[in-house]
């Protein structure tokens, strides 16, 4: 069934909407940080279920928003590593079979290799097919639901793989030229990416106090992007506390899923065969100098921690990440986590030993 047509908008209030947001120059959803941790894929289900298909529409429309942010970040990835191994003389021919061993390794469900632009373009078409049929009233309910799991269940595919292929060329990168090597690959890949996303959180620029909202919401969005939790819907855990919010994924959708191994698709942690990507072997500060980090949860604490603290004095959030294997397999493996503290004062000084740094002795909320 399809609900009356509706042309001038809603007749009673929405639980959500989508609003634009001038701080982060971009739009947003609306909702306290509990409503965020819902993810838009179930607010798509809510919406259609509740005859509000304009809504959900909008809601589609920005989902695919979501997913892009983790899309773009995995294209500039891809394009880094190969500049990098480049720059460390490493022969084209070598590197394109690597390349062409981890996208057979990595195929889709369907037997097709693992590649990228072809699938988030067919996505990105199914996505503004249903969003359009859906404001127009053009479908049925039950087709809507089912088109939305189709578009959930693609992005699934093609996200999973894109974090395994990052994985992939790390754990080349540290059987090539060493373990320690990954803090250069990752100093030369994500540092533009780092000025660019994370630049507004330099105290010197701005007070800390006023980076909390987005730090948050940035946090929110693109974990919902990674389709986090047990049913890789993009749904979370945030716990709010007088110093800190802590915000829970029950798997993350990347390096926890590549530990646990995929549940979905019945294969294993990524750390055993077939595919056999690193975790650390040795201590490094860019891994909270731990043993057991998978190289690709390594970039949280390079990108999150340890590279921020080092530029502009302080982690934007401090991650528990879990270990292999103690950590991430059994009944109960462990949930990653990251805190986000409310001010400066509130990072314990634990949070910097780890990485190797030392907590200023009065961190400023400005220079």
């Amino acid at each position: 069934m399809r609900p009356q047509r509706n042309i001038s908008g809603s007749t009673k209030p929405l639980p959500t909407t989508l609003t634009w947001s001038e701080t982060l120059r971009k739009r947003v959803r609306t909702g306290d940080w509990q409503d965020q941790a819902i993810s838009t894929t179930t607010k798509i289900h809510d919406a259609i279920e509740a005859a509000e298909w304009e809504l959900a529409a909008q809601l589609i429309d920005y989902w695919m928003e979501e997913a892009k942010v983790v899309y773009v970040i995995y294209q500039v990835w891809d394009e880094g590593f190969v500049t990098y191994l480049r720059s460390k003389g490493v022969p084209e021919a070598e590197i394109e079979a690597e390349i062409d061993r981890l996208r057979t390794l990595l195929a889709f469900p369907d037997g097709e290799p693992f590649e990228t632009t072809a699938r988030w373009e067919a996505l990105a078409v199914k996505a503004g097919l249903l969003a359009n049929r859906l404001r127009c009233y053009e479908t049925s309910a039950e087709d809507a639901a089912g088109a939305m799991r189709e578009l959930q269940e693609g992005w699934r595919q093609l996200h999973d793989r894109g974090a395994d292929f990052q994985a992939g060329m790390l754990t080349f990168i540290a059987r090539r030229f060493g373990e320690a090597t990954i803090e250069e690959a990752f100093s030369s890949v994500l540092e533009p990416y780092l000025q660019e996303r994370y630049k507004p959180f330099d105290v010197r620029e701005k007070p800390y106090a006023e980076t909390l909202e987005r730090n948050l919401y940035l946090s929110v969005e693109a974990m919902r992007g990674h389709l986090v939790g047990p049913g890789r819907n993009g749904d979370m855990e945030v716990d709010e506390y007088d110093d800190r919010v802590v915000i829970s994924f029950d798997p993350c959708g990347s390096g926890g899923r590549q530990q646990r191994g995929d549940k979905v698709e019945g294969t294993p942690s990524r750390a055993e065969p077939p595919y056999e990507f690193g975790v650390t072997e040795e201590e490094h500060d860019w891994a909270w100098n731990e043993k057991g980090v998978c190289y690709y949860c390594s970039h949280c604490c390079f990108a999150l921690e340890y590279w921020p603290a080092k530029h502009w004095g302080h982690p934007l959030r401090v991650v528990d990440s879990p270990l292999y294997p103690d950590e991430t397999s059994g009944p109960t493996p462990k949930k990653c986590t990251w805190t986000i503290y409310k001010s400066l004062e509130a990072i314990p000084a634990e949070a910097y030993e780890r990485i190797g740094l030392t907590k200023p002795p009065s961190a400023p909320e400005t220079a």
